[in-house]
Order: C-alpha cells, then structure tokens, then sequence
C-alpha cells in the first residue's frame, strides 16, 4: 500500500538525507541546476535589467489579489 503524505512528511522529517536525496532527484527532472554563486544583490540588478521596479510591489500586489479571490 501507498504511503499517504503525512507518512512521508514524517518520515522525511526524520531522514533528512532521504529529502535531500529527492529534492536532488526532482531538481534534476526539472533540469534545475543550482548556481552557489547567487545571490539576492544578483537577482535585484537581473530584475532591474529587465525593468522590474522593486518600488512598483508587483509580486506582492499578486499574492494580495490571490488571496483577495478567495
């Protein structure tokens, strides 16, 4: 038998390992590859070069108006 969500959640809890090793797994599907050398200073001038105004709240204006529409 399957094993439900919180029997996973818990045992993954437990195993740190076993998450990482599915997180790895996952990321790998997707073709993510992490960059170590990202930074939150890197993503604010990438986000800028493209027009994105952090003043304008865009991102947070879409998680209000998600939460609005329940």
């Amino acid at each position: 038998m399957a094993e439900t969500f919180a029997e996973v959640h818990r045992r993954l809890v437990v195993d740190k390992e076993a998450m990482r090793k599915i997180i790895a797994e996952v990321n790998a599907e997707m073709g993510f590859v992490p960059n170590p050398d990202a930074t939150i200073q890197k993503v604010r001038e990438m986000m800028r070069a493209e027009g994105i105004r952090a003043e304008d709240n865009i991102f947070s204006c879409g998680i209000i108006a998600a939460r609005d529409e329940e």
